[in-house]
C-alpha cells in the first residue's frame, strides 16, 4: 500500500509528459498540422484523465492508504495523496448516485456559464454605447472629429464606449461631462451579462454546498498555502491599510500635475471618470521634461542572457551550457538548448529550451512550460513491456537515489535580430525574462520523490515567490550594470539611467497596486457567499460599489457594473489574491535575505536549501520560517489571522505591479 501514492504519481508522470508537451506544441509550433494534432492529443488525454478520476478502485485504494493507521506518509507523499483525493472528489466519486448526478449537472452548468461569461468580454453591447453632444466635444481637434461616427441632426455622435475613439476621448477630452458619460457607458452592462455572472456565482456556491464546503472560496483554497478565506481577507485588508496612504499620495500627485498643467487656482478633485485624463496629463508632463538616453541599446538579448547567467552562477551555483540540438529535437531553428549544471558537482540538473522570438502563430505572452518534472525513478516497480526508467535517472548530490531530470521551455516573443542590429529589449521585457527564468530555475533545482510536488508544482499561492524574487534582484543597481552593456560602445548600463526611466515608467505604483487589491477583494467577496444565494439581480453590482466605497481611493460612481468585464473571476475563482500575496512574500525575503548582496552565494544556498529544492514537498510556511528565522519564524509558525495580517504589513514592494 505504500506504493499506491508512488504508482499514482508515476501514472500521472506518464500522462503529464505527453499532455504537457502537447500544451507546449499547440502554443509554440509553427506548423498548423502539429498544432491540430497536439490539440487532439490534449483533448483525448483530458478525457482519459477524467475517466481515471472516476475510477472507484483507484479511489478506494488511495483512500485506504491515506487513512490507514499503520501507514505513516511523509509530508510530500501525503500532499500528493491529498491532491489525488481532491481530484477524485472534484469528480463527485465519493457522493451518492443522486448527489453525483446533481454534481455533474452543476459542474456542466458552471462550465457553460463560465464560457458564456468569458465570451461577453469585450463584446459590443447596446448598454455600452455612448452619445456625446457638440458641447461634450468642445476643444477636440477637427482632424480627430472626422474619425468619429457621423453626427445626427442635432450634432450628437454615438459610438462604442470600448472603441478606440471613445477611449482616446476619455484620456484627452477637456470636458468632465464627456469623460463621465464615457466612463458610465464603458462600465455599463446588460441584465443578461449581470445575470450570467450571478448564475455562475450561484452555481459555484451550490457545488461547494453539495461537497460539504461552506463556500466556493473554501473549495478553491483547500490546496493552497492560505487555506482559509478569513485569512485571505485578513491579508488583503492589512495590505490595503498599508498601501492606501501611498495610493492617496499618487492621487495627490495627479491633482497637483493637473493644477499646474491646466493653470487652476487649486488642486482639483478627481472622480473615477477623470482618472485616465489626469494620468495622461501626468504622462505628458513627465515626458515633456525628459530627454533621457534610451535603455534599449544597453539591453541586447545576448548581453541580458549573459548577465542573467552570471547572476544565477553567483547566486545559485548553476551554469548554462549550450548544446547542439539533434535533428527533429526542436520545433523552430531559432530555439536554443541550454543544459543546466550544478557547479558543486559538475552534474547536469536539467535542460531549458529557450524559444525567445516572435513568429506566427506563436502565442503572444511569455510563458514557462514544464515538459518533464523531476521525480525519483530508481525505486519504480518494473512492469515488463513498459519504458523502464529506473536506470535512466541521474544521481543528485546529497540525495539518495536516481532522479528523472526536469525539462522546461522558456517562451517569449521578442523581435528577431537584423543583419545590422541584435535584438534590443525594453525594460519590461528584461523583467519578463528574469521572471520566467525564476520559474525555470525552480523547476531545475526542485528535487522530490514525486513529480506532482516537484519544482513549480507547489501551492499556486506560493509558486510566484522565486520568480518575483528575480525581479527584485534585477531592480538592484549592482545587477543592472551586470545585465546591461551598450551593444556598440561596450559601456555598462548606469543605474541612474535605469532609475530615471523607471521613475517615468512606474510613476504611480501604489495606485496600480490598489486597483489589484480591489479586484482581489471583490473576487473573494463573490466566492465567499453561502448557498443558496437568493439575491436579487444586480447584487454583484451593489457589492462591487461597496468594496470601492470602503477600500478605494476614488469615490465610485453608482451603477458601475465593471465586474462583468473581470474575466479572471472565472479562471482564478477566489485565488486572485495569490499574486499580491507572493509579492508580499518576495518583498520580505528580498529585504531580509538578499538586499545586502544580490550575488551572495551564501544567501542563494539558503534559498536552495530552504525553498527551491523542496518544490511542493514541504509545508511552504515551514520553508518561509526556515528562510527568515528569528521572530518572523515564530510568528509564521503560530499561524492564524495574525500571521496573515503580518504578511500584509510587509507590503507588496514596488516592482512587478501587473498580474503575470
Amino acid at each position: 500500500m505504500r506504493k499506491v501514492v508512488k504508482n499514482l504519481d508515476r501514472l500521472s508522470d506518464g500522462l503529464c509528459r505527453v499532455i504537457d508537451l502537447a500544451e507546449l506544441v499547440r502554443n509554440v509550433h509553427p506548423d498548423t498540422r502539429w498544432v491540430q494534432a497536439a490539440d487532439e492529443t490534449y483533448d483525448r488525454l483530458c478525457e482519459y484523465m477524467n475517466e481515471l478520476n472516476t475510477h472507484v478502485g483507484l479511489y478506494q485504494a488511495l483512500k485506504e492508504t491515506v487513512h490507514s493507521p499503520t501507514i505513516d506518509l511523509d509530508y510530500s507523499a501525503k500532499q500528493v495523496a491529498l491532491m489525488f483525493l481532491r481530484d477524485f472528489e472534484k469528480s463527485g466519486i465519493h457522493l451518492s448516485d443522486t448527489s453525483r448526478r446533481r454534481f455533474v449537472e452543476l459542474s456542466s452548468e458552471s462550465l457553460l456559464l463560465g464560457r458564456k461569461f468569458l465570451m461577453n468580454q469585450g463584446q459590443d453591447s447596446p448598454a455600452r454605447r455612448v452619445t456625446l453632444s457638440p458641447a461634450d466635444l468642445t476643444g477636440i481637434p477637427t482632424e480627430f472629429l472626422r474619425t468619429l461616427p457621423a453626427p445626427d441632426r442635432k450634432g450628437n455622435r454615438t459610438m462604442d464606449a470600448h472603441g478606440w475613439e471613445a477611449q482616446v476621448l476619455l484620456r484627452f477630452s477637456p470636458s468632465p461631462d464627456a469623460r463621465l458619460k464615457i466612463h458610465v457607458a464603458s462600465n455599463a452592462a446588460s441584465e443578461e451579462e449581470v445575470e450570467t455572472l450571478e448564475k455562475l456565482m450561484e452555481s459555484r456556491a451550490d457545488i461547494a454546498k453539495l461537497i460539504n464546503y461552506p463556500t466556493y472560496s473554501h473549495v478553491a483554497l483547500s490546496d493552497k498555502m492560505v487555506d482559509d478565506p478569513n485569512q485571505v481577507m485578513a491579508f488583503l485588508e492589512s495590505l490595503v491599510n498599508v498601501n492606501k496612504p501611498f495610493a492617496g499620495q499618487d492621487i495627490n500627485k495627479l491633482a497637483t500635475t493637473a493644477q499646474h498643467t491646466l493653470g487652476l487656482p487649486s488642486t482639483p478633485s478627481i472622480k473615477a471618470s477623470d482618472r485616465e485624463f489626469f494620468l495622461q496629463l501626468r504622462a505628458n508632463s513627465v515626458g515633456a521634461n525628459s530627454s533621457l538616453e534610451p535603455l534599449a541599446p544597453y539591453l541586447s538579448l545576448g548581453n541580458v542572457i549573459h548577465g542573467l547567467s552570471t547572476v544565477l552562477e553567483h547566486l545559485y551555483g548553476i551554469k548554462f551550457v549550450p548544446r547542439e540540438v539533434e535533428a527533429g529535437e526542436v520545433w523552430d531553428p531559432s530555439v536554443r538548448r541550454l543544459d543546466v549544471y550544478d557547479n558543486s558537482s559538475n552534474a547536469i540538473v536539467g535542460t531549458i529550451y529557450a524559444d525567445l522570438f516572435a513568429r506566427h502563430p506563436k502565442q503572444g505572452t511569455a510563458a514557462h512550460y514544464t515538459v518533464q518534472c523531476s521525480r525519483r525513478v530508481d525505486d519504480d516497480d518494473f512492469v515488463p513491456g513498459e519504458d523502464d526508467r529506473r536506470a535512466a535517472g541521474s544521481v543528485i548530490s546529497n540525495q539518495a537515489g536516481r532522479f528523472q531530470l526536469p525539462i522546461v521551455v522558456l517562451a517569449c516573443t521578442f523581435d528577431k535580430p537584423t543583419a545590422n542590429q541584435p535584438t534590443l529589449l525594453n525594460w519590461q521585457e528584461v523583467e519578463t525574462i528574469f521572471h520566467e527564468m525564476g520559474h525555470a530555475i525552480h523547476s531545475m533545482i526542485g528535487r522530490t520523490e514525486y513529480q506532482n510536488c516537484s519544482g513549480t508544482r507547489c501551492a499556486t499561492d506560493f509558486v510566484e515567490l522565486p520568480s518575483i524574487l528575480m525581479e527584485h534582484i534585477l531592480a538592484n543597481p549592482k545587477i543592472q550594470s551586470v545585465v546591461g552593456r551598450h551593444w556598440k560602445k561596450g559601456k555598462s548600463l548606469s543605474p541612474e539611467l535605469v532609475k530615471a526611466h523607471l521613475d517615468q515608467l512606474n510613476a504611480l505604483p501604489a495606485l496600480e497596486t490598489h486597483g489589484q487589491l480591489l479586484m482581489a477583494l471583490i473576487d473573494q467577496a463573490y466566492h465567499s457567499q453561502q448557498a443558496p444565494l437568493n439575491g436579487k439581480l444586480g447584487w454583484t453590482t451593489d457589492m462591487w460599489y461597496n468594496v470601492q466605497s470602503q477600500h478605494g481611493v476614488l469615490p465610485p460612481i453608482k451603477g458601475n457594473a465593471w465586474q462583468v468585464q473581470f474575466g479572471h473571476l472565472f479562471g482564478y475563482g477566489a485565488t486572485y489574491y495569490s499574486y499580491l500575496f507572493d509579492r508580499a512574500l518576495a518583498s520580505k525575503v528580498y529585504k531580509d535575505v538578499l538586499s545586502h548582496d544580490p550575488l551572495s552565494g551564501e544567501s542563494g544556498q539558503r534559498l536552495r536549501d530552504e525553498v527551491l529544492r523542496w518544490g511542493g514537498g514541504r509545508d511552504p510556511w515551514e520553508m518561509l520560517a526556515g528562510l527568515l528565522g528569528g521572530e518572523d519564524a515564530e510568528l509564521i509558525m503560530k499561524g492564524g489571522v495574525e500571521r496573515m495580517r503580518a504578511v500584509g504589513n510587509w507590503g507588496a514592494g514596488d516592482i512587478g505591479v501587473s498580474m503575470k
